[in-house]
């Protein structure tokens, strides 16, 4: 990989990509608190993770800064419903990089990293969501050639914030 500063995550780095995704939320979370963090958020990343670095689907990335680990992406293999043009597409999942470590163009280099994968593997675009609120990875993304494919609205219900209706329950894990 061309990239000096990212490499592929390795078993070993669970636990600071771990505590980096925890940070990502909660800063999502700052930034809208509809994005709320499950109570059980992390012990759901060091379940899937070890699966995540066996499944040749997925990828995760991390970058290094001083010989730390300072930021990862995550993506994953996607494609369209059936209803669609078959097409192969990379979604990702997460980008993140310490505030701290920002603007030395480590996100750069993990995006850069990803399209290299969406190449390999022949998939045909690279697909991605930004919060709205968040206009400085809105700003990266445009210097990264991202374009808007559709808007995502929310309607907040009237029973939003409460947690016993049948359709408040957790899916999955």
């Amino acid at each position: 990989m061309p990239y000096p500063d990212v490499r592929r995550a390795q078993s070993d780095d669970q636990a600071t990509v771990g505590d980096l995704w925890v940070q990502l939320l909660r800063e999502q979370d700052e930034l809208d608190d509809r994005f709320g963090v499950a109570d059980n958020a992390r012990e759901r990343w060091d379940n899937d993770f070890p699966q995540w670095l066996d499944d040749e689907t997925y990828r995760i990335y991390v970058t290094e800064a001083g010989g730390e680990i300072v930021g990862f992406a995550s993506a994953h293999r996607w494609g369209p419903p059936p209803i669609y043009e078959e097409s192969s597409e990379v979604y990702l999942d997460e980008l993140y990089v310490r505030p701290e470590d920002r603007r030395q163009g480590l996100a750069t280099q993990l995006v850069n990293a990803v399209r290299d994968w969406t190449d390999r593997i022949g998939a045909r675009r690279l697909r991605l969501n930004v919060l709205a609120a968040n206009d400085a990875a809105l700003d990266f993304w445009a210097t990264q050639d991202a374009r808007p494919l559709t808007t995502t609205l929310t309607i907040e219900g009237q029973a939003a914030g409460e947690e016993d209706d049948e359709g408040s329950k957790k899916i999955g894990f």
